[in-house]
């Protein structure tokens, strides 16, 4: 009687690790086809814009003195 509990835990552990092994094996495939890196960039990037923010607050700071 108590056999069968056993047996069907040991059947559900198994089952667990099949399944995280297959979702492991799908998961595998990239979710992009081109990278980050590769994509061509539609709006300017904020550091040159951050660059002239910088250089303005400091000659404000300058002034104020």
């Amino acid at each position: 009687m108590d056999s069968w509990i056993i047996i069907a835990i040991i059947v559900a552990v198994i089952a667990t690790i099949i399944g995280n092994l297959s979702m492991l094996q799908k998961s595998a495939k990239p979710i992009r086809k081109k990278s980050l890196n590769d994509l061509q960039e539609t709006l300017p990037r904020a550091g040159e814009r951050r660059e002239e923010d910088i250089k303005q607050q400091r000659e404000k700071r300058r002034n104020n003195r």
